[in-house]
C-alpha cells in the first residue's frame, strides 16, 4: 500500500545501517558473560517481573544472550557460539542488503516487541512469568534468507554444500519437534517466531514487495554474489581502493542497489553513494 512506502521513505534516514553488527556484538557479550559472570545476565535478560518494576533497559539488552549451548565443555561452547554468531551475521547482512536497512531494522524491532509483548502477556494475563530469549529471532534470519534464495548453495557447518531450502526444511522439522515435545517456554518462543515472520511478510505483501521489482532485486543480488563466491582473490573497494591483499581480514560485498558490479569494503558498504545509470531514477537506500 502507498502509505507504507511513504512511511518507509520518510523514516529511512533514521534507520541504522549494519544493525546486524550490533546484534552480534550483544550476542558475543552474552556468550562471554555466561562463562565469566552468569549471574550478571540476570540483570539483562527479558524478565517481565523486573520490567514491570521499572527495569526497562532489559528491552534494549534483549540480545545479550548466548545463541547456543553445548554442555559443560567451555572450548566447545565458545567455538559453537562463535560459529553461530558468524552465520547469523552472514545471513543477516545478506538479508539487509536485499531488503534495505529500514525493512531490516523493522524486522528486528518487531521481533523484539513481539517477544516483550508475549512475555508481559504470559505474566499479566496468564499469571506465568516467562523469560524469553532472542535465540529463535536471530535464527529466523536464515529462514528469511532461504525464502528469498531457496536454491542458493551454502556450506553447512562451513563444510557440506547444500541448497538453502533443504537446510531450512531441516530446521523447520526441528522447530516442529521442539514445539510438540518442548516445554511452555519453547512453545511460546517458537510461536512468537512464526507469528513474527507472518506479520512482517504480510506487511511486505501489503506494500507490494512481492512483486516483480522485489524478485528482480533478488535475481540481481544472486548474479552479483556469484563472482564473490567463486573468486578468492581480487576484491577491491570501489570507494577507497582497498584490496583483499592490503587488508587480508577485511570482508568485501557487492551492493544490490548499485547498477553494475560494484564491490565495497565493510567500511563503505553502508555509507557509499549508490551508483546508477544516467537515465535511471534516484535510488533510495
Amino acid at each position: 500500500m502507498n502509505f507504507l512506502k511513504k512511511f518507509e521513505q520518510k523514516m529511512n534516514r533514521f534507520a541504522i545501517g549494519g544493525i546486524i553488527n550490533y546484534v552480534c556484538a550483544m550476542l558475543a557479550m552474552g556468550t562471554v558473560l555466561y562463562l565469566v559472570a552468569p549471574g550478571f545476565l540476570n540483570y539483562l535478560i527479558l524478565n517481565p517481573i523486573a520490567i514491570m518494576h521499572g527495569q526497562v533497559w532489559r528491552i534494549l539488552t534483549f540480545f545479550v544472550y548466548p545463541p547456543a549451548f553445548t554442555g559443560g565443555n567451555p572450548m566447545g561452547y565458545i567455538l559453537f557460539n562463535a560459529l553461530a554468531i558468524y552465520c547469523i551475521r552472514s545471513f543477516g547482512m545478506i538479508v539487509e542488503q536485499v531488503w534495505g536497512k529500514f525493512r531490516f531494522n523493522c524486522y528486528i524491532i518487531l521481533g523484539v516487541l513481539l517477544n516483550v509483548a508475549a512475555s508481559l502477556f504470559m505474566y499479566l494475563v496468564v499469571g506465568f512469568p516467562m523469560v524469553l530469549t532472542p535465540v529463535y529471532l536471530v535464527y529466523s534470519f536464515f529462514f528469511v534468507f532461504a525464502l528469498m534464495f531457496p536454491d542458493m548453495q551454502v556450506l553447512l557447518m562451513m563444510v557440506l554444500p547444500l541448497k538453502a531450502k533443504w537446510i531450512a526444511y531441516a530446521e523447520a522439522a526441528v522447530y516442529i519437534y521442539y514445539f510438540v515435545k518442548g516445554d511452555i517456554y519453547t512453545r511460546v518462543q517458537i510461536f512468537v517466531c512464526i507469528l513474527h515472520m507472518f506479520i512482517f511478510f504480510g506487511w511486505m505483501v501489503l506494500a507490494g514487495e512481492t512483486s516483480y521489482k522485489q524478485k528482480k532485486r533478488q535475481k540481481d543480488f544472486q548474479k552479483k554474489i556469484k563472482p564473490m563466491v567463486s573468486n578468492k582473490t581480487g576484491h577491491k573497494c570501489a570507494v577507497c581502493g582497498r584490496t583483499d591483499k592490503d587488508s587480508p581480514g577485511m570482508e568485501f560485498r557487492y551492493c544490490s542497489k548499485c547498477e553494475g558490479s560494484y564491490e565495497y569494503c565493510m567500511d563503505h558498504l553502508y555509507t557509499h553513494q549508490h551508483v546508477k545509470k544516467p537515465d535511471s531514477p534516484p535510488i533510495v537506500s
